[in-house]
């Protein structure tokens, strides 16, 4: 018998709960899953400015992303190691108060920021007079050169110049850990100067304009960034300068675009098909515009402290020193309790990716979830140490489950973002007929009236057919089988249209 037999269509109020194409049911993120001063913050936050929890933590976590990415690496099994920058999106749409939940998250970055130039200044114009005094010295060296009639006084006046170049002290910039804008040219200068570690940080999608080609004539400009993900080695080439050579760039992503900036981007060259796009952490919480009381208690002033405290004790950590006198990132373990839970979740995660599986069609995602978890559980074992040494201690099973709990919530997420970016074959072919039914008002057709009309999509009745299955899942519609006996063809189903939108039509 088909499964989309029905005897008759039940009445309104009979018709199961409608799950929106766009929108589902989405779990929220538990703040209590970030530890101490953070989860603190974060719920404070949310509270002060009444935006969804996953904005506060989301910025959250990208703040201190920012400053755990620079000294903490974590080691999950020999030859197997995770950095801690993270890449997260958290969709919203307009009027929900996200620049304010940004500028309060990363506020004690750029306070940092701010000291750090004040106490680096001063050494910075002595250098740089230095260099730019050295340097005329060196010109000044090389013109008599050119000019010296003497072969020999020309290569001894040339020697000389090389000599002094070659003590020219390197040139010094002042710290730097964010940017909300870059061409991929300055993004590499930026690695390259601050230790191959900054921060994009911004309330709007930028990012997905410059990696389009927003600066290079549309040519995608993927590989810095898919570089800067992993800590992969990267040569930045420059017009008319030199190249740039970064060992092992960190790149971590903050931001909070509206949805319709990420409609689409599925289609876009070589989002999906190179990864970029399974490299995020998505949230998409509801908005709760309309519903606010503009009453939400202020921000206790012992919680914003403890958080400023907190993300500046963690910048002001030491980096470690390899063998070579080059600064690195601290390792940290996981403890063997911590490994157990981590490596149970990467089989579920893996066995999600088959045929049938949940991630079947975004497996590029399911197959970072469990790096993505090794990141954030290095994030919150930062937290918990901020103010100590965390490369002394393990990561602990507490730990780990709260940090594969937020990989959880991100993967329910990040599946609708995969649907609402067109990543969602099923859901994109769900989408097209109910538009085609919206555009058209249509109230009752049979099958084969939307096959007549959507050929040019469904080259098969058997896929519109799953797409109307789909429809009638998240009950938006019911597909009733016309009895029929006798000889010739049965007539074509029937489909009615829940009644909720056929009066909203009339």
């Amino acid at each position: 018998m088909n499964t989309l037999l029905k005897p008759a269509a039940p009445p309104a109020d009979d018709w199961p709960e409608l799950i929106p194409l766009d929108r589902p049911q989405l779990p929220p993120l538990e703040l209590s899953r970030l530890p101490g001063w953070a989860g603190d913050f974060a719920e404070a936050l949310a509270k002060a400015t009444e935006t969804p929890p996953e904005l506060a933590a989301g910025m959250v976590l990208a703040t201190c992303a920012t400053a755990c990415a620079r000294r903490l690496r974590v080691v999950v099994k020999p030859g197997y190691s995770e950095p801690t920058n993270l890449w997260l999106v958290v969709g919203l749409p307009p009027g929900n108060r996200k620049s304010a939940v940004q500028q309060a998250a990363t506020a004690p970055l750029v306070d940092w920021e701010r000291e750090q130039h004040e106490i680096t200044a001063p050494e910075i114009r002595r250098t740089n007079s230095e260099r730019a005094t050295q340097q005329a010295r060196a010109n000044e060296l090389r013109r008599k050169a050119a000019k010296a009639q003497d072969a020999q006084e020309a290569a001894e006046l040339a020697r000389e110049a090389a000599d002094i170049e070659a003590e020219i002290p390197e040139e010094q910039y002042p710290p730097q850990l964010w940017t909300s804008d870059a061409t991929p040219e300055r993004l590499g200068v930026l690695l390259a100067q601050q230790g191959e570690c900054i921060a994009w940080l911004s309330s709007e999608g930028g990012i997905f304009d410059l990696l389009q080609g927003r600066y290079s004539n549309g040519i995608l400009n993927l590989d810095l960034a898919l570089k800067a993900h992993n800590g992969d080695p990267e040569r930045v080439d420059r017009q008319g300068r030199p190249s740039i050579f970064l060992r092992c760039p960190r790149l971590t992503l903050g931001m909070t675009p509206q949805p319709d900036v990420l409609q689409g981007l599925a289609t876009k060259p070589g989002f999906m098909g190179r990864g970029l796009l399974a490299r995020f952490l998505y949230l998409l919480p509801p908005s709760p515009v309309g519903f606010r009381t503009f009453e939400g208690p202020p921000m206790p002033e012992s919680v914003r402290a403890a958080y400023a405290a907190g993300i500046r004790a963690m910048l002001d950590w030491p980096s470690a020193i390899d063998d070579e006198g080059n600064e690195v990132p601290h390792l940290v373990r996981l403890s063997k309790p911590a490994y157990a839970e981590w490596l149970a979740f990467a089989k579920d995660m893996e066995a999600s990716m088959g045929p049938g599986g949940e991630f079947e069609h975004f497996a590029g995602w399911g197959a970072k979830a469990a790096g993505a978890a090794v990141r954030v559980a290095g994030i919150l074992h930062g937290i918990r140490h901020a103010h100590g040494e965390p490369w002394q201690a393990e990561i602990t099973a507490e730990t780990m489950s709260d940090a594969l709990a937020i990989i959880s919530v991100a993967a329910r997420h990040s599946l609708a973002a995969h649907a609402l970016m067109g990543g969602d074959p099923e859901l994109a072919a769900a989408s097209t007929v109910w538009e085609w039914i919206e555009r058209g008002r249509r109230e009752r057709f049979t099958v084969r009236d939307a096959f007549n009309a959507l050929r040019g999509t469904f080259r098969r009745v058997a896929k519109l057919r799953e797409a109307l299955d789909l429809l009638e899942e998240r009950g938006y519609l019911l597909v009733e089988e016309v009895p029929h006996q006798g000889p010739g063809r049965p007539p074509s189903p029937v489909v009615r249209v829940r009644p909720d939108f056929a009066r909203a039509w009339a």
